[in-house]
């Protein structure tokens, strides 16, 4: 554990930030996200904070850094911690890519109440984990991390169990909203039996496709979106050059079909539920 004060050389961490941002304008910034375990000692204090679900679409993280919310900081993808009291903290992580751009997420945690347990060997899926990553069917899928209509960080691997219909669209697209009841019966049919619908959302305003999705009464997806619209770095990542663009993805995590969705049969989801 590193004691520093959260002013470093005099500047604050926002500070850090709009000079990162300023000088890397033409990079896509890293996407920061982390998970909070429970310390492998049991005790309520100790904590392990783990930020390897963060990435950076065009490049690569050169720098993690912790804020604890206990006025002590710490770098490394992976830290333990111990808090002086069993409290309520505000932790913050800071992610640097390589072409210096930032950015941050920040999380409350209650140590009263109870954390994940700590990771195991076992916690990925066996049946995928010897299988390549990559776009293709029988590869395993990229994973990602983007944020929900309200801002909620959501990953590819929180589905790890579930049959996934990964769809990116774009509500300015006319193909992509007549493919919208398609998704939805794809939902009701087999929704109980494990299948999630997972819709990417490309638009400028990511709002006006929210809307669109309210009125025609499609609530039961799971509705990402891209953060820089321009470069679309979960679109290029899957290779996706035109919209709309499906991929089912097995409980595995590995992609079993991967087109056009009016191409998608019956008979391919069935195999997989």
């Amino acid at each position: 554990m590193t004691n520093r004060r959260i002013l470093f050389g005099g500047m604050s961490i926002l500070g850090i930030l709009l000079l990162a941002a300023a000088s890397a304008w033409a990079n896509t910034p890293p996407i920061a996200d982390f998970e909070v375990r429970a310390g492998k000692d049991g005790a309520p204090n100790s904590v392990v904070f783990d930020a390897t679900d963060s990435y950076d679409a065009d490049g690569t993280i050169t720098a993690f850094q912790w804020l604890f919310g206990d006025g002590t900081t710490g770098s490394g993808a992976t830290k333990a911690h111990t808090y002086p009291s069993v409290s309520k903290y505000t932790v913050t992580l800071v992610v640097t890519d390589d072409e210096g751009a930032s950015r941050f997420a920040s999380r409350t945690i209650d140590l009263s109440q109870p954390l994940a347990k700590p990771a195991t060997a076992g916690d990925e899926s066996p049946e995928a984990a010897n299988v390549p990553i990559g776009t293709y069917v029988g590869a395993r899928a990229p994973e990602f991390a983007l944020p929900d209509l309200e801002d909620s960080i959501v990953r590819l691997s929180d589905f790890l169990g579930r049959v996934v219909l990964l769809e990116f669209w774009s509500s300015g697209c006319p193909a992509c909203v007549s493919a919208l009841p398609h998704l939805e019966s794809a939902r009701q049919t087999y929704e109980d039996r494990g299948l999630v619908v997972v819709d990417v959302v490309t638009d400028y305003n990511y709002r006006e496709a929210g809307t669109l999705l309210a009125r025609g009464g499609y609530t039961g997806f799971v509705t990402l979106r891209e953060i820089d619209t321009t470069s679309r770095p979960t679109m290029a990542l899957y290779k996706v050059v035109r919209i709309p663009h499906a991929f089912l993805i097995d409980r595995t995590g590995v992609i079993r079909f991967n087109g056009h969705l009016n191409l998608l049969q019956e008979d391919t989801i069935e195999a997989w539920l």
